[in-house]
C-alpha cells in the first residue's frame, strides 16, 4: 500500500524550506531594493509565513491527486518535481505581488519583477530542497 506523509513529516519539511529560504533570500532582498533589511526581512518573514500555510495546503492536495492517479512522490521523477514547483510558486505569486506592491510602496510591474526573481530563486531551491529531504527522510511505496 502507498503512503503519504504524516503531519510530522509534513511540518518538519515546511519549517526547514522556509526557515533556510528565509536566511538565503532576506539579504538578497534587501540589496536589490535598497530597503534596509528590517523592512525586507519582516517582508520576507510575512511572505514565508504565507507560504507555509500554501505549503502545507499544496503539498497535501498535490500528492492526494498525484496518488489518486496511480503516482507516488517516492516514483515522482523530475517532470513531476518540474510541475509541482510550477504549480506551487504561480500560486503563491497570486498572492505575494499585492502584498509586495503594497509593503514595498511600489507599482504592480515593479513587484512583479521583483517576486520574479524570488520566483526563480525559489524554483531552484524548491527543487533541490525537495529531492534532497526527499533522500534524507524517504518514503516507502510499501507503507
Amino acid at each position: 500500500m502507498k503512503t503519504l506523509r504524516t503531519f510530522r513529516d509534513r511540518l518538519r519539511n515546511i519549517l526547514l524550506f522556509e526557515f533556510i529560504g528565509l536566511i538565503l533570500i532576506a539579504p538578497i532582498a534587501s540589496w536589490i531594493t535598497g530597503h534596509n533589511m528590517g523592512t525586507t526581512g519582516l517582508l520576507v518573514f510575512v511572505i514565508s509565513l504565507i507560504a507555509m500555510g500554501w505549503n502545507g495546503l499544496f503539498n497535501y492536495s498535490f500528492d492526494r491527486l498525484e496518488l489518486s492517479n496511480g503516482g507516488h512522490i517516492s516514483t515522482r521523477g523530475w517532470y513531476g518535481r518540474v510541475l509541482h514547483a510550477v504549480l506551487f510558486e504561480s500560486g503563491l505569486m497570486l498572492i505575494t505581488v499585492p502584498l509586495i506592491a503594497w509593503w514595498l510602496k511600489m507599482g504592480i510591474w515593479e513587484a512583479i519583477l521583483l517576486d520574479a526573481g524570488f520566483i526563480v530563486f525559489y524554483f531552484v531551491y524548491t527543487l533541490l530542497f525537495n529531492r534532497i529531504y526527499d533522500h534524507y527522510y524517504p518514503l516507502s511505496m510499501h507503507g
